[in-house]
Order: C-alpha cells, then sequence, then structure tokens
C-alpha cells in the first residue's frame, strides 16, 4: 500500500495521495481473500470498507464526497461474491459522475472475476454459508 489511511470513512477526499489517475475501493474481506489480489494493486490509492459491519450511511456519504471532490478519473471496485458486499458498487455507480469504473467480485475461492451487476445463485450460497457457518 502507497498511503495511511487506507480505511474508507478516514480519507479525505483532497489528500496527496487521492490525486491520482485511479483509485480502487475494496471490501475489506476481498483485500484479505486473495494475497494476489495486493500485489495487482501495486503503487496505487487503495480504500477499503465494509457496507455490511459499518454504517452504510456513513460510507455512502464518503463515497459520495469523494466521486464529487476527488482529484481522480478511475475506480476500480472488488468486493466478495456475497450479496451484502454489492452495496459498494451500487454506492460508486450512483455517485461516479464522469468517473471511469471497473468492477470485480473476488469469489470465497479466492478467483477474482469482473462483476456484471447481477447477483448469482453461487452469490447467494455463499451468504447463506457464511450466515450459517457450514
Amino acid at each position: 500500500m502507497r498511503q495511511w489511511p487506507v480505511k474508507l470513512l478516514l480519507v479525505h477526499p483532497k489528500a496527496d495521495f487521492m490525486r491520482d489517475e485511479k483509485i480502487v475501493i475494496a471490501a475489506d474481506c476481498a483485500v484479505l481473500v486473495d494475497k494476489e489480489l495486493t500485489d495487482r494493486f501495486g503503487n496505487e490509492t487503495v480504500l477499503i470498507g465494509c457496507p455490511m459491519l459499518e454504517d452504510p450511511k456513513r460510507i455512502y456519504e464518503k463515497i459520495k464526497l469523494l466521486m464529487s471532490d476527488g482529484d481522480f478519473r478511475k475506480v476500480e471496485i472488488y468486493t466478495m461474491e456475497v450479496p451484502c458486499c454489492q452495496a459498494l458498487h451500487m454506492m460508486v455507480e450512483r455517485e461516479k459522475g464522469e468517473k471511469e469504473t471497473k468492477r470485480f467480485i473476488v469469489r470465497v475461492s479466492g478467483d477474482v472475476e469482473e462483476y456484471t451487476g447481477v447477483v448469482d445463485e453461487s452469490m447467494i450460497e455463499a451468504e447463506r454459508k457464511a450466515h450459517r457457518g457450514f
């Protein structure tokens, strides 16, 4: 990582590290599931958050502020495959304005796929397993 802080809620949109071509917004779990994912980011600005464990309204307001005041042109979003995580995609898409976005999901297996915007049956099953413990 090239900056501190990394938590989405702690970042100021005018911080020096926010003046970049692209930033990455990732779900907390997505960064931890696949060790190669962190290598993929290189020296890019990476912000992490969780729409389920943190206040979703605060996360949305921060994303809204970052999209309007941040000095970057592109955003990549990485979330886990579970449906609760998809809120990050929706928040960024709603507030992106003219910024270009690329969206990805990280499967529980660690595979990274482009996100189509569709919650499929395997995503629902991953959520069931996570919350039932099997």
